[in-house]
């Protein structure tokens, strides 16, 4: 029952709230959009709920790292980051509220912004309705501050700023990367300062979004410049998490 409350739950935010008409137009003139409260907001009821998923979704990927179902990022060492894939299948019980977003998201949010992409004259490539690529990351405070001892890393700001590029890259396997748009949710304890705590996107020459929790941020897979912040937390909030979904071209 729950999975089926979960799953008619992401489908209803996507098709009742979902401000699916400025999402395509910011897509189409900027390259990413930005939406706060994806699940938590709307009526009483659909707040009570989408806090609920929102606390659950948050507590299985903290106990996913715990649980060592997550990989070390050694690409971002210092961060303290870990990885891994939303698949599905075998895999289900380690993240079922997780999976069902993936699923929900991936069945639902494609037809609609296919739809108002054709009535803007895009072109932009229809999304797969049926095929995405779901990924966990979490951020690790103890993790990042270990590393940092470890390697005499500098913690400053400055110091570790990451470089901007798109998701698909710029070599030759970007010519042959389906992915066309990436919707990043991010979750952490609620109401935390996204200020103070770091973490969320910055699009380059543009401006930073933290990571909020229950922020939604789209991003043209293949166009946006942009670069992930890394998140730092402090004594409380120690740990936070962003589920990514890379929604794929349509094959002919």
């Amino acid at each position: 029952r729950k999975s089926v409350d979960c799953l008619t739950f992401v489908r209803k935010r996507v098709e009742e709230y979902f401000p699916i008409g400025d999402a395509a137009k910011a897509l189409v003139e900027k390259g990413y959009f930005v939406y706060d409260g994806f699940l938590s907001s709307g009526s009483d009821e659909d707040v009570a709920f989408g806090n609920s998923l929102v606390a659950e979704m948050t507590e299985k990927s903290f106990s996913m790292l715990a649980n060592d179902k997550l990989e070390r990022d050694i690409t971002r060492l210092v961060d303290g980051e870990y990885v891994g894939g939303i698949v599905g299948g075998e895999r289900y019980a380690d993240c079922p509220r997780l999976t069902e977003y993936v699923v929900s998201l991936t069945r639902h949010l494609p037809p609609l912004l296919n739809n108002e992409l054709v009535n803007l004259q895009s072109t932009m490539p229809k999304l797969d309705t049926t095929a995405s690529m779901g990924t966990l990351r979490v951020y690790d405070r103890n993790t990042r501050l270990g590393a940092e001892s470890l390697l005499s890393a500098p913690s400053s700001e400055d110091a570790i700023k990451r470089p901007f590029g798109v998701i698909c890259g710029d070599g030759e396997d970007a010519e042959t990367d389906s992915r066309r748009l990436t919707a990043m949710l991010f979750l952490s304890v609620k109401d935390s300062d996204a200020n103070e705590l770091g973490g969320g996107v910055t699009v380059e020459n543009e401006v930073k979004y933290g990571g909020v929790c229950d922020r939604m941020i789209l991003l043209r897979s293949d166009l946006c410049s942009h670069r992930q912040e890394p998140w730092k937390g402090n004594a409380e909030d120690d740990k936070a998490s962003c589920v990514t979904v890379h929604f794929v071209k349509e094959t002919v």
